[in-house]
């Protein structure tokens, strides 16, 4: 049975935070692509300033290819 968009989200989140280190994100777009999800997300990831004094947040936008009945991430489109 096919998971709604919110469900996915969910299962998204332990398998962004071990591959991008990704604790917060938020699905821009969502598009069905034959058997998968293409899902448009974006994080923000802390960047060193120069010399790695000065942090600050980049925002990123990466797209996914997600598994519609588990919401198992097939893969990264960076």
């Amino acid at each position: 049975m096919e998971l709604s968009l919110v469900e996915i989200k969910e299962k998204l989140k332990p398998q962004l935070k071990s591959l991008l280190d990704v604790d917060t994100f938020k699905i821009v777009a969502a598009e069905r692509k034959e058997k998968f999800w293409v899902l448009v997300i974006q994080y923000q990831e802390i960047q060193n300033g120069p010399g790695g004094v000065a942090h600050f947040l980049q925002t990123k936008t990466t797209a996914l290819n997600v598994e519609p009945d588990t919401g198992k991430i097939e893969a990264i489109i960076q």
